[in-house]
């Protein structure tokens, strides 16, 4: 089968699919779209028809699709996923559980200290709660130099994932 596509597919599913879809799920995508030996992926000129659907046939947009992605998809241009060199770093981390009653909390710490932790209410999920600590560390490190590392790799992928959404929104600042 050949697929033939506007962009370069094969090469944003692999810089820039694994923020998206979950770990397994991407590599489902991957094998189905780029490493099987039946599915070619090709590359054409070829105009797609819903490009006209808009009535209007301005000048056509050049763009180069990975930085078009980073421009669109990042909701902080110093929001990254390498490290800051000369910077103190933190961790972040949060949990909800269940023995002699229903607990939940979070903490932010660096390798010698608690910076701030604090309980949360009991109905807490541990999705919450590692979202709670990581934006308590974003909150107190506002303004500074921070390597942040959260616990999960949920609130980091729910960061990177849906913070462009949330910027368009209104939501950060």
């Amino acid at each position: 089968m050949t697929v033939p596509v506007s962009h370069t597919v094969s090469a944003v599913l692999k810089v820039k699919g694994g923020h998206w879809p979950s770990p397994q799920r991407f590599l489902k995508y991957q094998a189905i779209m780029v490493e099987q030996d039946d599915v070619e992926i090709v590359v054409t000129n070829t105009v797609n028809p819903a490009s006209f659907l808009s009535g209007s046939m301005g000048e056509p947009v050049i763009h180069e699709c990975l930085e078009a992605i980073e421009a669109t998809c990042s909701s902080c241009q110093d929001l990254k996923d390498t490290l800051l060199e000369n910077t103190e770093t933190w961790s972040t981390d949060g949990s909800s559980y269940v023995i002699s009653g229903r607990h939940a909390g979070y903490v932010v710490t660096t390798s010698r200290e608690v910076i701030e932790s604090g309980p949360l209410p009991t109905n807490t999920s541990a999705q919450k709660a590692e979202i709670t600590a990581l934006t308590r560390a974003l909150e107190l490190a506002k303004g500074k130099k921070v390597n942040i590392y959260p616990d999960l790799r949920y609130a980091s992928g729910v960061v990177h994932a849906l913070g462009a959404i949330w910027k368009e929104r209104g939501l950060l600042n």
